[in-house]
């Protein structure tokens, strides 16, 4: 059965709904199921595009290269995710984000460990990312990482990834950001490693939803029509940046992003148009239509700007939340989008087709 991360979503958040036991914890009262093994067959097929979800995809494509930046500032994120200076204890950093954790562990690239280690020995079983740190983390804090582990496999040629997460929101995490950016960095290690990207394995102590979600993880339910945008012929961009020009890589794609927050001229455009990686091109672009958004752009600017993307699924994503902004026909589909989008709106789309 071909699992990809909006089926495996839907199936833990009916088992939660349905089976799971109220408690309350730091004041939270929430649902819960508790030791939940998920295997996603097909993790590339990453974005979430469901009724009643309301997906931010320029927010989750900005946090993941924030992480795989090495990033832990609210400068670069808040931007895209204003809600995370609620969890930062200063507001300034988050005191435990993912990214130093994983690319300068006391000095230590856990990604460069980890390629060498599995092209060193294609049957290692030490090719193990640690992101808990005992020794800072038994504190009183805002942020203590509820993602803990990462543990890639070569098998058969192809890669896999299991995930150790000791506390899971279902909803804003795994549905959210967790399931998005350890897809990604599965699908840049299998690059680094010539391999095929494998299963995405997620162990989970206690799988919740919390009480302020109850409500919009039943209309997801009840909305969910047991097909995904990846029925319809869309297709992911492809990451394609070797491990020795990623850093140097990065560095030009946050330069990039710095300059789109206020520039919006053709030198920003061109600049984007000159990566060659398609993952981290269309990650631009995205954000810069994200940025046009936020820099009060009319909505015929922004129509134009997503005819542009290729028809992929963060070009899909980018409709759907824009057409929950505009509420009206707004830009032009063609061929798998309009499939798609009949389907999504049962007839009753909000796009032209």
């Amino acid at each position: 059965m071909k699992i990809n991360i909006t089926v495996a979503f839907i199936d833990i958040l009916q088992k939660i709904m349905r089976n799971g036991t109220r408690i309350v914890t730091r004041g939270n009262e929430q649902t819960e199921i508790l030791s939940q093994l998920l295997e996603i067959t097909h993790p590339k097929e990453r974005v979430l595009v469901l009724k009643h979800r309301r997906n931010n995809i320029f927010s989750l494509i900005a946090e993941t290269m924030w992480v795989l930046g090495g990033r832990d500032d609210m400068a670069f994120l808040s931007r895209y995710l204003p809600r995370a200076t609620e969890f930062s204890d200063d507001g300034i950093v988050w005191r435990a984000a993912y990214g130093p954790r994983l690319r300068n562990w006391k000095g230590i690239d856990q990604f460069k460990e980890v390629a060498r280690l599995i092209n060193e020995d294609c049957n290692t079983k030490r090719a193990a990312m640690v992101i808990f740190d005992p020794e800072r983390d038994y504190i009183e804090t805002k942020d203590v990482p509820c993602n803990n582990w990462l543990h890639f496999m070569e098998r058969d040629g192809k890669l896999h990834l299991d995930v150790a997460v000791r506390a899971n929101d279902a909803v804003w995490g795994f549905g959210g950001i967790n399931s998005f950016e350890w897809s990604v960095l599965q699908e840049m290690m299998s690059f680094w490693t010539s391999n095929e990207i494998g299963t995405l394995s997620w162990f989970v102590g206690t799988f919740h939803v919390y009480s302020r979600h109850y409500g919009t993880s039943e209309r997801i339910l009840d909305a969910y029509q047991n097909k995904t945008l990846y029925d319809f012929g869309i297709y992911s961009p492809v990451f394609s940046t070797p491990l020795n020009d990623f850093d140097n890589t990065l560095k030009k794609w946050f330069n990039v992003e710095k300059k789109m927050r206020t520039q919006a001229d053709l030198s920003v455009f061109y600049e984007i148009q000159s990566f060659t990686d398609e993952l981290l091109r269309n990650s631009l672009e995205m954000l810069y239509i994200y940025n046009r958004h936020l820099n009060q752009a009319s909505q015929d600017e922004i129509a134009e700007l997503i005819e542009q993307l290729p028809t992929n699924d963060f070009k899909i994503s980018a409709i759907e939340f824009f057409s929950r902004i505009y509420q009206e026909d707004f830009l032009n589909l063609t061929g798998a989008e309009q499939d798609f989008f009949r389907f999504y709106w049962n007839e009753k789309t909000l796009v032209k087709v």
